[in-house]
This record gives structure tokens, C-alpha cells and sequence, in this order.
């Protein structure tokens, strides 16, 4: 900003001879006292009057004027008779005072220009002006709102750093949320405001801070998408049971993320020794259930009105809001889930209750008179127990009468010795089936190879490869599963031959993994491409063999991080080839890829770096189809239950969490250049150590922030594990802060966890 020492010297030298000495001197002491004043309405000095100068407003006020120009943070108020204008810099050349003979209108006793002057007065401002044309930036998410600014006017107070500060005006959330304040620098024109509460409408406000303190501000009003509503809603109270209908009370439930709208029942078919948790993923309508062969559907929408609760009819036949609620089968085992559907600005999240054995207060669900259930209870089991004590007398004297017939009766050649033990084994596979709830009746009315037909014949005519552009190496295999071995070959594709891993479907699957089968590959042809997902190129199908035809990436991750080791005895700053940054970014990639099959109701089952392919581009691709492939090292075949959840390596339940929990232990081992995970732990004994706690351990060069999102990944309760999209968030929201995160940098003491590929194949594990 140019000085009063300027202006003044600008205009003596216009000023002839001693006079202007004698000027320039009581002009200086005169500037000298105003400045050190610097108090509001405080007379600077008589100007030229400034012809271009913005008009501020029209009064004959000295005041009205000096109030305008400090609300808008001028240091100056301008006065040129009734014209008013406010600025931080003066123009033109001082005049004599006497040039400025116009009195206020409104106020005579005070000096309003004159008829080519102005007079210039200090309005009191010291501080910066606000930021300019404040706006939101981008579109809603759930904990970050990011605004964006133009810098104050460069001609005011110099800004040192910008002050934001976030306050709550409406919320859905029942505890009280703090005002949020954050400091950035003076040259910021935009910023992410992080860790705010989802569904809630904020005033955001930025104040300029100068030397001085806060100066001018800005506000505007910002809010957040709703989130997965919290708390979880609470299972429904079975009240009674017919035999196609169950009566239930729906609990009022809260919501801290949003409103709650509508309340779903979901009616789950279980086995009444394991239970399987609701993937959420799977879950649609009772016609869509039972076409996927899924055993839970959603069978209602509700309103509640005033009331604490809700009576509902599960099974009576009707539909509510698009759900068909179907009857009951009898004598199954049903458990009820109630979801909350929180809605706003076409935004809609689900939670949905966790369901236990716990929820069915009564064996029968016919009566609800605790004293009548309980008399009818004890007696009914006296009678059972005395029918299965008589039961048991006769069976046992029975059993000692032939004992004795046989041990006098049967031979001593034929004894078997003591020292002859054979434990009583099953000579072949134990499968566990799941109970759909569902019998597959199309299936078996058409079998395994016309269902297979219609998909094929549903598929775009350019993935439909004749034999003759097929080439297979048979002496390469890169993996086998259940559906039959994976080939390395090649197919020709606009007259250039591309790699292909080539699964090589089997003719004797048993029915239950055809039906997995034609399931999983369904779910192939309907999806499009992503550039971080294996591409399928399609089938070639010949009389007596069908090849499925996927993309083959240059190599897979684990041996990219294996190769970036850099060996102790080498001088080298760091222990790896590859950055902090790329590593973060491949995990990032993997992200974008697992919630594209997250959202195309696609579940991975073998995520691990052995199953993520990356190129010299550092270009990432994860597998959706087929096996693990076996180990580039050592051939053998991958032992993937190492990278499993509990749920799975228990039930084989898998689903987008527990593909969560794998991605949790890629992190790790991403991290740690390709390292086993639980490397003191074999595959055996993976499921006791994990359920007693343990995990692997954190690195010295990985940081807390990034372990502790390895942990959220881990958490027993499924429930809690984040989500992909909240993975990726965060990942790419800490890329420019890599140094909280992670460091390849060669410290004392640093040791890099051991690869240990006997455990990771199925020969040593």
C-alpha cells in the first residue's frame, strides 16, 4: 500500500520554492499524528478528487460514510461532498485544506470536500478484510465439506493465515456436537474440512487474522451427506408363531447420521446350529432371493408413526413399499432382521440389526403368558424326560444282553488284536452345504450345461472366440480350484495375440459347486470394465470343452514388493526400490477395483497380493473369477486361508467384509515388501490364534495411523469393519501426508518381516 509519504512527495514536487519545503513539512507531521491515531473518524487530509473512484453510496453523513467504508474494512472513508467512497490506497496528490470547503449536510460542523477535492478519514481498521466469493466446493460427503475462496483484496492489510471455523445449525445427532475450527495459510484459497458429523447442516466461516487479530469473515452454509445410521437398530421381539406367519414388535430406533424413514424386515432362513450373517451386498427382494438362491430376503418397508413400536405380520401375503412379504414355510428355522433406512437428498444408507438365537423368547412362539408357557413347558418336559428314561433302560439292557451273546459266541481267531487301531474316518470330502432356504427348482428341471448355455448365449457376439484364434500352453498351469485348472495361453484379438490366463471349465463339478458356478459367472458377464479389474475377454466354447478367456498382467504384486527389497548389505539409503507413495497408491487402486465389485454385488474370496496383478506402469488389477493361481517361486498352490477372516476360515462365510479383513492384512503386507502374515503361526492353527487375539505386528517403519486402519479391518464383529469407500477416502486423503504414514528408510533397528513361502502354500501350512 503506498504511504502517505508517497503521496506527498508526488505532490511537492509539482510545488514551486520554499513554499513546498514549508508544505511538505506540516504535511508530514500532520500524516505522522494520523497515523499513529489511526482512530476512527480521525481527518488524514484534502486530496485531488478522484474522478474514477468507486461510488460506496450517496450521503450527506460524515458518519453514515465512515460506518460504510469499517463495516466493508477500508482504512479509508472518502468524502466529495454527498459522494462517499472507501479505499485502502490514495490515488492522487495531497491539496492545501482550505481547497476542501464543503460542509457536511447532515453534520456542518464537519469537512466534506470541496468542489475538486476530497476529504480522506480514518475509519479505525487495522485488521484484514474477509476472503471474497466464499462458496462450497464439490459435491456432499458424509465427514467432509470443501469450500473454496478468493483471496481479500491485496491492496489492505497483509493476512497472516485464515481461520475457519465450523459450527453446527441443525443435526440429527442426540449428544451435543463442539464448534471445529481449523488454521491455514495466508495464501490458501481452498480447504477440506475433515472428521465432521455426517447428516448435519453447518455455518462455516472464515476469518482473515492479521497482526493485528481477526479481521473480516465469511460464513456460508454447508452440510454433510447422511452416514450408515448409529447406532445399530435392536433385533425385533418375536410375540408369536404361527405356521406361516410370525408377529413381531419393531423397537423406535435412532438414528445419529441422519432421519429415519422407513424401517425393513428381513426374514433370514438359518441352520439352527450356525448362524451366517446378512450380506448386505446379496440382499434384495423375495423374487431376486430366490432366483440367486440367497437364503434371506427383505420382505417389508414400514413407516412408524408416534409410537414407541410397531406391531408387523411377517408372511401375510401383502406387499409394503415394492416388498412382497411372502408366508412362512413351516417347521424352518427364520430369523427377523429390522433394517433403518435413513433418505435424504436422494441419498440412502441402511443398517441393519444383528440377528441372534437369542431373539426367540419361546421354543413354540404360540403364547406370550409367561406363567402359562412355563407350567406347559415343565410338564410337557417331565413326560420326555420319563418316555426317554424307560427309552434308555430298555436300549441299554438290550445292548449288555448282546454283548455277552456276542463276546461267548464270536471266536478267538477273530478277535482283533489291541495294538490294530483304525479310527473311524470318512473315506472322502466332508461338503458343507449351506441352507439356502431354497431349493434351486429351475436348475433341476434344465440341468448344469442348459443354464450354462443361456448365459453364453447371452453374451455380446465379440466375446465369442472360435478355437482357431485359442492358443493354449497345456504345460503351464497356472492354478488350480474347483471349477477346473487355469492355462497360460493366448487369444488373437484384432490380428495381435494378447495373453490369457484360460480357465478350463470341468465337466464333473459336483451340483452344488455348478450352482456356485453358474452363479459367479452370471455375475461375470453382467459386469463392465474397470480399469483396476481383470478383464474377461470372453469364452471359447467347442464340443467338448468351454474356456473362460481373462486378461494376463505382466506380474502379480507380491512378487513386485519381493522384488523392491534392497538386501542389508547394499548402500542404500532406503530398504526398497519402490516409494512410500506408490505403495500407498497401490493400495488405493485396489480400493477403486474391490468397491467396483462391491457394487456389482461381487464378492473376491482370495484377495491377496498374490491375487493383484501390477505392471511396469505400476498399473494394479485384482482378480474376480476363479482360484488363487499358484506361487511364481515355488509353483505350489496358495495356501489363501492365511488372508481369510475367522467367519471363513470357520463357516466359509464369505462376504465384502471379510474381503475387508484381507484387504487389511494386503496393507500389511504391502507395507512389509511382501511378507507372511502370521509368519510364526501354520494355516492350522491360524483360526485359535486369531480368535485369542492375535495379529500381526506392526512394523517399526509403518506408522500408528496406518496400523490402526490394519486394525479397524480386522475386528472380529464384521459389522464394524469399514468399508472400501471408507478405505480409499482415507487413503488418498493421507497420500500428501505420507510421513505419519510410512517410511522405507534405512534406521538402526529396522528389520523387515521374513518371507516365508513354506507357509503360503498348501504343502507347508
Amino acid at each position: 500500500m503506498p504511504s502517505p509519504r508517497l503521496a506527498i512527495n508526488t505532490a511537492t514536487a509539482l510545488c514551486p520554492g520554499w513554499w513546498a519545503l514549508a508544505l511538505l513539512g506540516l504535511t508530514l507531521l500532520s500524516a505522522a499524528g494520523s497515523v499513529a491515531a489511526a482512530e476512527k473518524r480521525t481527518y488524514f487530509g484534502c486530496y485531488d478528487r478522484d474522478r474514477f473512484a468507486g461510488v460506496a453510496l450517496t450521503t450527506d453523513s460524515l458518519d453514515v460514510c465512515v460506518n460504510n467504508c469499517e463495516n466493508n474494512f477500508y482504512r479509508y472513508a472518502v468524502l466529495s461532498g454527498s459522494r462517499c467512497s472507501c479505499t485502502n490506497t490514495i490515488q492522487t496528490r495531497i491539496v492545501e485544506d482550505r481547497e476542501c470547503d464543503l460542509a457536511c449536510g447532515k453534520q456542518p460542523d464537519q469537512n466534506c470536500g470541496g468542489q475538486n477535492a476530497q476529504a480522506l478519514y480514518e475509519t479505525g481498521i487495522d485488521v484484514a478484510g474477509p476472503v471474497r466469493n466464499l462458496r462450497i466446493d464439490g459435491d456432499q460427503k458424509e465427514d467432509t465439506i470443501a469450500i473454496r475462496w478468493d483471496l481479500p483484496a491485496d491492496d489492505g492489510v497483509m493476512v497472516e493465515e485464515f481461520e475457519i471455523v465450523a459450527e453446527v445449525t441443525r443435526t440429527y445427532a442426540s449428544f451435543r456436537i463442539y464448534p471445529v475450527r481449523w488454521s491455514v495459510h495466508n495464501t490458501s484459497t481452498g480447504f477440506e474440512l475433515s472428521n465432521l458429523q455426517p447428516g448435519t447442516e453447518y455455518n462455516v466461516t472464515v476469518v482473515s487474522v492479521s497482526g493485528r487479530g481477526a479481521g473480516g469473515r465469511a460464513s456460508i452454509a454447508g452440510s454433510t451427506e447422511i452416514g450408515r445410521p448409529d447406532p445399530e437398530p435392536e433385533e425385533p421381539i418375536i410375540l408369536r408363531r404361527f405356521e406361516s406367519t410370525i408377529l413381531i414388535q419393531i423397537p423406535r430406533a435412532t438414528n445419529n447420521n441422519g432421519p429415519v424413514n422407513y424401517y425393513r424386515v428381513v426374514v433370514h432362513y438359518v441352520n439352527s446350529e450356525l448362524i451366517q450373517q446378512i450380506d448386505e451386498s446379496q440382499l434384495n427382494t423375495f423374487q431376486q432371493s430366490k432366483e440367486n438362491k440367497v437364503p434371506y430376503y427383505i420382505a417389508a418397508e414400514l413407516e412408524m408413526k408416534e409410537d414407541d413400536s410397531l406391531l408387523f405380520t411377517v408372511g401375510d401375503g401383502r406387499e409394503y413399499r415394492s416388498y412382497f412379504n411372502p408366508p412362512i414355510t413351516a417347521r424352518t428355522h427364520v430369523h427377523i432382521s429390522i433394517g433403518v433406512v435413513s433418505v435424504l437428498n436422494h441419498v440412502v444408507r441402511v443398517r441393519y440389526a444383528t440377528t441372534t438365537h437369542e431373539q426367540h423368547q419361546y421354543p413354540d412362539h404360540h403364547h406370550v403368558n409367561l406363567k402359562t408357557v412355563e407350567i406347559e413347558r415343565n410338564e410337557t418336559l417331565i413326560t420326555i424326560l420319563t418316555v426317554a428314561c424307560i427309552l434308555f433302560g430298555v436300549v441299554l439292557t438290550a445292548a449288555i444282553v448282546l454283548y455277552v451273546y456276542l463276546h461267548f459266541k464270536t471266536p478267538a481267531a477273530n478277535t482283533r488284536p489291541f495294538g490294530d487301531h483304525h479310527e473311524l474316518t470318512l473315506q472322502g470330502p466332508i461338503l458343507e452345504v449351506e441352507n439356502s432356504g431354497f431349493m434351486p427348482d429351475i436348475y433341476e428341471q434344465r440341468g448344469f450345461e442348459a443354464e450354462l448355455r443361456d448365459i453364453i448365449d447371452g453374451l455380446d457376439a465379440t466375446k465369442n472366440h472360435a478355437r482357431k484364434y485359442l492358443s493354449l500352453d497345456i504345460n503351464r498351469v497356472l492354478g488350480s480350484g474347483k471349477y477346473g485348472d487355469v492355462l497360460l495361453g493366448a487369444v488373437q484379438r484384432q490380428e495381435h495375440d494378447m495373453p490369457a490366463q484360460v480357465h478350463v471349465i470341468t465337466d464333473d463339478m459336483e451340483s452344488v459347486d455348478q450352482i456356485a458356478f453358474l452363479n459367479e459367472f452370471r455375475r461375470l458377464t453382467t459386469l463392465d470394465e474397470h480399469a483396476n479389474v481383470i478383464l474377461f475377454y470372453g469364452v471359447c466354447v467347442t464340443p467338448d470343452w468351454c474356456y473362460l478367456l481373462f486378461e494376463q498382467m505382466q506380474t502379480t504384486l507380491k512378487q513386485t514388493l519381493l522384488n523392491a527389497r534392497v538386501p542389508p548389505s547394499a548402500n542404500s539409503v532406503k530398504f526398497s526400490t519402490i516409494s512410500e507413495e506408490i505403495v500407498v497408491n497401490i493400495l488405493c487402486l485396489v480400493c477403486d477395483g474391490m468397491q467396483f465389485l462391491v457394487d456389482n454385488n461381487v464378492v473376491s474370496k482370495k484377495l491377496c497380493a498374490r491375487t493383484v496383478y501390477v505392471n511396469t506402469k505400476f498399473e494394479v488389477k485384482v482378480s474376480a473369477f476363479g482360484p488363487p493361481l499358484q506361487a511364481e517361486d515355488t509353483g505350489e498352490a496358495i495356501a489363501i486361508a492365511r488372508w481369510h477372516a475367522p467367519e471363513v476360515i470357520k463357516f466359509q462365510n464369505h462376504s465384502t467384509k471379510s474381503d475387508v479383513w484381507s484387504f487389511g492384512l494386503l496393507i500389511w503386507e504391502c507395507c512389509c515388501l511382501g511378507a507372511t502374515p502370521y509368519g510364526t503361526i501354520t494355516t492350522d492353527n491360524l483360526f485359535a490364534a486369531i480368535r485369542a487375539g492375535q495379529k500381526p505386528d506392526r512394523p517399526a517403519f509403518m506408522y500408528e495411523d496406518l496400523y490402526q486402519l490394519c486394525l479397524n479391518c480386522w475386528d472380529l464383529d464384521a459389522s464394524d469393519r469399514p468399508t472400501f469407500d471408507d478405505l480409499r477416502r482415507y487413503l488418498r486423503q493421507t497420500l500428501p501426508m505420507l510421513r505419519y504414514l510410512l517410511s522405507f528408510e534405512r534406521k538402526q533397528n529396522i528389520q523387515l518381516p521374513p518371507y516365508l513361502p513354506h507357509l503360503e502354500t498348501l504343502g507347508g501350512g
